[in-house]
C-alpha cells in the first residue's frame, strides 16, 4: 500500500556490529498517495500498574530484516472513519525533540509524503531495535521523568522492543511494542479535548500493555524503505 509498511523487505542475515557505522545516514523517501485508515472499536488503555515479569529468552545480535520507517500512531483520535481530510483525526509521529522523545502532530499532507526518521531492525529473537537515523542513537527505556529516551546503542535489554497484538487493518500492519526491560508498551498521550489538536500532544511513555487494538498503543510504520 502506498505510504505504508505491511511487509518487511528481505535482506541478508548478519550481525549488528557492521551496520552501526552506516546507521547515522539520513534516509529520505517520499511516498505519495494513501487511502487507508485504522478505524476500529476503541478500547481504553490499561490502568497504571506494575509490569508483569515474564521469562526473557537470550537476546540475539543478528539482524534478519531492516527498513527505514516513520513511527506513527493513528489511534488516540481515530473516530472510525477515514482520516483523509478529516479534521477530527490527529495522527501522531514519534520524534525526538529538545525536551525528549515525544509524539508530535503530523499533518495529513505530511502523511502522504514524509521523511522516515527511524531504522527498524528486526532481530532473530523476534525483538526490534529502533535507531534514530540522524544521530545513530537507539530508542530506549528511560528513567524518571523521561520513561522513553534516546541513548547510545548497546543492544541491551532496555533497547529491545517486542511486538504485541500484531495484526493487519485494511492492509496496514500494526502492533503494540513492549519494552523487554520494563514490560511496558510504547504509549501515545490521550486525545485532546473537544477535537482540539494541540501543537505538542505530549511525551512518549511506557504503560502496561492494554488489550488488542488499544488505540494509544497502535503503532504503524510509514514511508518505509
Amino acid at each position: 500500500m502506498p505510504g505504508s509498511s505491511s511487509v518487511r523487505p528481505p535482506r541478508a542475515k548478519g550481525s549488528w556490529a557492521p551496520r552501526l557505522a552506516g546507521i547515522g545516514v539520513v534516509a529520505v523517501l517520499t511516498v505519495g498517495g494513501l487511502g487507508i485508515y485504522l478505524g476500529s472499536q476503541h478500547h481504553p488503555a490499561a490502568h497504571p500498574g506494575k509490569a508483569v515479569r515474564r521469562h526473557r529468552p537470550a537476546l540475539s545480535s543478528k539482524v534478519v530484516a531492516e527498513q527505514t520507517v516513520g513511527i506513527i500512531d493513528f489511534g488516540p483520535d481515530d473516530d472510525g472513519d477515514s482520516f483523509i481530510h478529516d479534521p477530527d483525526d490527529h495522527p501522531l509521529q514519534l520524534q525526538p525533540t529538545s525536551s525528549g522523545v515525544r509524539w508530535v502532530v503530523i499533518t495529513h499532507a505530511e502523511l502522504a509524503s514524509g521523511t522516515p526518521l527511524w531504522t527498524a531492525n528486526q532481530m532473530s529473537d523476534g525483538t526490534e531495535i529502533f535507531v534514530y537515523t540522524p544521530d545513530g542513537r537507539c530508542l530506549s527505556a528511560g528513567r524518571g521523568a523521561k520513561p522513553v529516551a534516546l541513548s547510545r546503542c548497546t543492544l541491551g535489554i532496555g533497547q529491545r522492543w517486542r511486538p504485541e497484538h500484531a495484526t493487519t487493518a485494511l492492509g496496514q500492519a500494526i502492533a503494540a511494542y513492549a519494552n523487554e526491560r520494563t514490560g511496558g508498551c510504547l504509549t501515545a498521550p490521550p486525545p485532546p479535548a473537544k477535537d482540539h489538536s494541540p501543537a505538542d500532544p505530549g511525551p512518549a511513555t511506557l504503560a502496561p500493555c492494554g488489550q488488542a487494538r488499544d488505540k494509544r498503543q497502535e503503532v504503524a510504520f510509514w514511508w518505509s524503505a
